[in-house]
């Protein structure tokens, strides 16, 4: 299922419709006051550039605060209007979570199982209404693929594990401006830097299912699949008014909305919704075959 702003109730729908259309904004490699300048944190196993968690495989890159134009010239995108940011440095995980990765937390009864399978029944997909799963084959189960069939609820289910086996650590979703700052990493387009077809496993290229992750190129900050093969979930409540509420800094929206912003787009995605400026919405409790998540660790 597409991730579109049309699929709210009629009450929540947001009054612009998303535009296929992508434009592009400036980036300012601006830097926060000295007073406000985080200290990154340095791994005893790694380089300051990154963190590890070797049992797990799951790789985090050290992103540098920082602050960029946000949104775009276009209403129709949901993303306006442009406005300043500024950001805390943080770390964020180079891939998308793979299967191997979430059915970890699965085997440690931490984590329910993803959509795609009945409780009990080892690999056995469930095919829904459109038998979408099962049309997806073995991408479902390879390891390296990044799991999808998982909710927000799941994501944080899998956020808590982590925080559980690292004591002292704090892992959550990005913020949406968060998201965009790891995804544009310095280019002041919302299109990638690199040819699409480079970076990113979308509709045209993806044989309809999940591809590894990291088989594409990195962006500039070395962070792999920003845009395509699965949606990503963030912090922020949905709001078409939010870029008119942003503070200055780290913003995030919360409210009573049961509607999330989702970024990135995926392997289903027509190429007008890869781009780092583009904002879905899914629903807490969606589970898709196209919907998946990355981590942030705090520094």
């Amino acid at each position: 299922m597409e991730i579109q702003a049309e699929e709210l109730p009629a009450a929540s729908k947001p009054t612009p419709e998303i535009s296929s259309s992508a434009t592009s904004a400036k980036i300012q490699a601006e830097e926060l006051p000295a007073a406000s300048k985080p200290t990154p944190e340095i791994s005893s196993s790694t380089t300051s550039a990154e963190w590890r968690d070797a049992k797990i495989g799951m790789e985090f890159v050290a992103l540098p605060k920082g602050c960029y134009t946000m949104g775009s010239k276009d209403p129709a995108l949901g993303a306006y209007p442009l406005h300043q940011v500024c950001v805390n440095g943080f770390y964020m995980s180079r891939f998308e979570t793979t299967n191997q990765q979430y059915q970890q937390c699965v085997a440690e009864t931490a984590c329910p199982e993803p959509e795609r399978r009945d409780s009990g029944i080892n690999e056995h997909f469930r095919t829904g209404k459109e038998d979408a799963y099962e049309s997806m084959g073995s991408a479902l189960t390879a390891p390296d693929h990044p799991i999808v069939g998982v909710s927000k609820s799941d994501a944080l289910a899998f956020i808590q594990w982590m925080g559980n086996r690292h004591p002292g650590l704090r892992f959550r979703l990005p913020t949406e401006a968060e998201w965009e700052y790891a995804c544009r990493a310095g280019n002041t387009q919302e299109s990638a830097a690199a040819p699409l077809e480079a970076v990113a496993w979308y509709k045209q290229n993806s044989q309809s299912k999940t591809q590894s992750v990291g088989s594409k190129q990195a962006n500039g900050f070395g962070l792999h699949d920003m845009l395509g093969n699965v949606w990503e979930w963030t912090q922020d409540h949905y709001d078409v008014q939010a870029y008119g509420q942003h503070a200055l800094h780290n913003p995030q929206i919360v409210n009573e909305s049961l509607f999330f912003v989702v970024r990135g787009g995926s392997w289903s995605s027509p190429v007008n919704y890869l781009d780092c400026g583009y904002r879905g919405v899914g629903e807490e409790r969606d589970r898709d075959d196209n919907m998946g998540f990355r981590l942030v660790r705090e520094e």
